[in-house]
């Protein structure tokens, strides 16, 4: 007897279901197969010199590939921006490293696209502590290092002097050679245009050189900039300390202007590549903190694009949608009858041995990401302890959650718990020893200026003063803690109460002390 027609009908259904099931698991096997062995031959990157900002980027970038996608970027030293600029131009690097205002007019005329902001860079007018020179305006018919050629900071001065009619005298010489030559006074102020802190030579030129000072630039100045190109500009402010903190180098807040630093590629670079440079950056957004501070507290995703307009489409998609090696499992999780097939093939097929041990190699890379990001942060850590403890708590809570998912094991996660644990631990040990350290120095600087009473008990008493100026000022930029803050504002107020009698005759009335503390 024939089976009746809808009988027939369903177990046609029921095999067209399976084939179409079974050739889409064939599909997917294929794709996971090609994904994972077609990896770039060959990734080039344009920079700059050796030691310098730029070349660690670089290097920094050359990290996230290797980590995360197992392809290695070749850095190619530069003299700086424009010239990375003019080399993928000219197709001799895939990617460049640049200035957003050098890359932006090539940007606008389509023949570059933006990757991701990996930093923003400030521009530093430095000068001898002595010296005539105040401010930006002041450089009027001085003689001054604006950059070598090819650099972005030749390119940034180029437009300031412009906007601001000045006429001096230029001096091109390299970085190192500029500071000798402003220490021997054959220069009256060096340009240097970079990520805060991020300079090594320049912290270390200010830490040895004291006699070294930061200008302001007019917030006029400032302003005409960032109206005439806001996509390339924007006002700063250099925080107290930045470089040194005794005496502050600054030793106050500074307005000034700033770009971006930013990666950019041609727009018709291969975008499988584009796609997985992007989420090699932005994965392992954090370990670029110490280029882009901000990245320690904020989302990479909104940073790393912010207010790009000509960003490549497939650098667009992975801030949209992530790893772009994941849209198949993106589209199985959005697809309830994929899910099903899936489940009754992976059990018994290919692809769920492939699946698996996705898992294991997802464990296994959380667990290297989770160790190579302490590694990071013990660098971050001698000046920046309450940086790196914030880092590594939210490391904690990230490895927290991706337990929660059922991503890792219970074994796997103690692990991964107790060595964010114990770096944390680390890091508050630090941080209460540099507080103590920190009331100790205080706590001196007290005893020298209580020794001066006997000479000019004016003098200490405004010296006290400016140091809880200073106090204030550091706290606000994050350099001590609300307690340390608390405890020397207590040490300060017990000396100033201590001088205020001694100060002069005047002072012996009441409501007179009671002014001079509050001041």
């Amino acid at each position: 007897m024939k089976p009746p027609y809808k009988c027939l009908r369903l177990i046609y259904q029921q095999q067209n279901i399976f084939l179409r099931l079974s050739g889409f698991a064939g599909g997917v096997l294929l794709s996971v197969l090609s994904g994972c062995s077609q990896k770039p031959n060959s990734v080039t990157l344009s920079t700059g010199t050796v030691g310098s900002y730029y070349h660690r980027l670089g290097e920094q970038i050359n990290y996230s590939t290797n980590t995360t996608a197992e392809f290695s970027i070749r850095n190619f030293e530069s003299q700086g921006s424009q010239e990375n600029i003019q080399r993928l131009l000219n197709h001799q690097v895939d990617f460049a490293i640049a200035q957003l205002d050098v890359a932006n007019e090539a940007m606008r005329a389509g023949k570059v696209k933006a990757v991701a902001i990996l930093a923003k860079e400030y521009v530093h007018i430095i000068v001898r502590k002595n010296s005539e020179i105040k401010t930006f305006d002041d450089l009027q018919g001085k003689r001054v290092a604006v950059g070598t050629p090819g650099s972005g900071i030749l390119f940034t001065t180029k437009q300031l002097i412009q906007a601001d009619k000045l006429k001096i005298q230029e001096d091109y010489s390299n970085f190192d050679e500029a500071f000798k030559k402003l220490k021997s006074r054959q220069l009256d102020a060096v340009i240097y245009v970079g990520s805060l802190g991020a300079n090594e030579k320049l912290r270390q030129i200010f830490a040895k050189n004291s006699d070294m000072n930061l200008l302001p630039i007019r917030t006029a100045l400032v302003n005409n900039l960032t109206v005439l190109d806001p996509s390339s500009y924007e006002s700063a402010i250099l925080p107290v300390g930045t470089y040194v903190s005794r005496p502050p180098i600054p030793d106050r807040k500074l307005p000034t202007l700033s770009t971006a630093t930013v990666l950019v590629t041609r727009p018709n670079m291969n975008r499988q590549i584009v796609g997985l440079v992007t989420w090699s950056i932005l994965s392992t957004a954090r370990t670029y903190s110490q280029f882009y501070p901000e990245l320690q507290n904020s989302k990479p995703e909104e940073l790393m694009r912010k207010e790009l307009f000509y960003i490549h489409p497939a650098a667009e998609a992975v801030f949209n949608q992530g790893d772009p090696r994941m849209v198949i499992i993106r589209y199985w999780e959005n697809n309830n009858d994929l899910q099903a097939g899936f489940f009754i093939l992976g059990t018994t097929s290919v692809l769920g041995l492939l699946l698996r041990q996705w898992h294991r190699q997802k464990s296994k890379k959380i667990m290297t990401t989770t160790n190579n990001r302490i590694i990071e942060l013990k660098s971050l850590l001698p000046d920046h302890p309450q940086q790196a403890l914030e880092s590594i708590e939210d490391l904690s809570q990230e490895n927290r959650l991706t337990f929660i998912e059922g991503l890792v094991s219970t074994e796997v996660y103690e692990q991964l718990r107790h060595k964010t644990q114990t770096f944390a631990d680390q890091c508050r040990t630090l941080i209460e020893h540099q507080r103590k350290k920190f009331v100790m120095d205080t706590l001196l600087l007290l005893d020298e200026w209580q020794a001066s009473l006997q000479i000019d008990p004016e003098a200490a008493l405004q010296k006290l003063k400016q140091l809880k100026q200073q106090y204030r000022e550091m706290l606000l930029s994050d350099q001590v803690d609300i307690e340390a803050y608390i405890e020397l504002m207590n040490l300060t107020l017990i000396s100033l109460m201590t001088l205020v009698p001694k100060s002069s005759p005047a002072d012996s009335n009441p409501e007179s002390k009671k002014q001079n503390l509050s001041n």
